[in-house]
């Protein structure tokens, strides 16, 4: 009877801790996610009433060029910032963890990006990029006996470009800073004996290091893939979406829908089109990663 009344005291103390953090995630979280699903097979406009529509605004939403447009445009701008920021934020961590001794200044510099404001870098860099007097082609004009104007944000052909380079720039720190705390998990025993093998530092780190940082990258790949699935302030702060819509991201597709032309429904079919492609993408890699986890280890 004593370990029943105990076992029942830990349930029910295990109940009204976990309560707070349940109601919140319920409250701010679901509840949302559950409305945002009922509304979109609604054609409600934010206020007033509203009827039934059924899959209506999903049919509209994928005969829709633009979206389509948008819908692509996110997935490639995703994969590219996931690709990059873990390529170039590995190979900063793994220099960054020899014995050099101005690497915690290194560090500081790679991680500085991260800190500032989105929106104050975009105004930055609009002012690094422009056409006629940016920072970046001047630089470039040094280079030749003519003066250099590359169009970075004022272009459909090099928007999404510049757009995934100041993303990936913005994310490197936190990405190598992950890889730096995997590195420091490798066992330094596991290296050497790889040595006295007589393997080469680049087998030395496909087959030793790389398997151990393994959880790293799964970490990596989902910071990468959440940051570029959901894209809003960069684009639209350094371009409002354009040149003529080329750097227009499902997120500020679904900005415009909901706030700018008042189809409430309407956005929340297409926010909701963009938690499942999200979902799904990242399930996939989170699978393919944990597969590759338990075969290396």
């Amino acid at each position: 009877m004593k370990f029943m009344n105990g076992n029942r005291k830990r349930y029910l103390t295990g109940i009204f801790f976990i309560a707070p953090i349940s109601i919140i995630i319920f409250t701010f979280l679901l509840l949302p996610i559950l409305q945002t699903m009922y509304y979109s097979f609604t054609d409600w406009r934010g206020v007033g009433e509203y009827s039934f529509i059924g899959l209506k605004n999903y049919i509209n939403i994928f005969n829709d060029s633009s979206f389509k447009y948008s819908l692509l445009l996110t997935i490639y701008v995703g994969l590219s910032i996931a690709f990059l920021t873990n390529v170039i934020g590995l190979t900063f961590a793994l220099v960054l963890d020899q014995a050099l001794k101005t690497k915690n200044i290194l560090r500081t510099i790679l991680y500085l990006p991260n800190v500032i404001p989105i929106v104050v870098a975009a105004f930055v860099w609009r002012y690094i990029l422009d056409y006629n007097n940016g920072l970046a082609n001047k630089f470039f004009s040094t280079f030749s006996s003519e003066s250099i104007h590359i169009p970075w944000i004022d272009s459909p052909d090099y928007v999404v470009p510049t757009i995934i380079m100041i993303s990936t720039w913005q994310m490197i720190g936190p990405v190598m800073i992950v890889y730096l705390a995997a590195l420091q998990g490798v066992p330094l025993d596991l290296i050497e004996a790889a040595k006295i093998d007589g393997a080469s530092k680049v087998k030395r780190f496909l087959n030793v290091t790389l398997p151990m940082i393994a959880p790293g990258i799964t970490v990596n790949i989902l910071i990468g893939l959440a940051n570029g699935i959901r894209i809003f302030d960069l684009p639209y702060a350094l371009t409002g979406g354009g040149p003529a819509g080329a750097s227009e991201t499902l997120a500020i597709k679904i900005y415009r829908y909901a706030f700018q032309s008042t189809e409430l429904s309407y956005g929340m079919a297409a926010s909701f089109i963009m938690t499942l492609v999200a979902l799904v993408i990242t399930l996939l890699f989170v699978s393919l990663s944990r597969r590759y986890e338990r075969n290396v280890m």
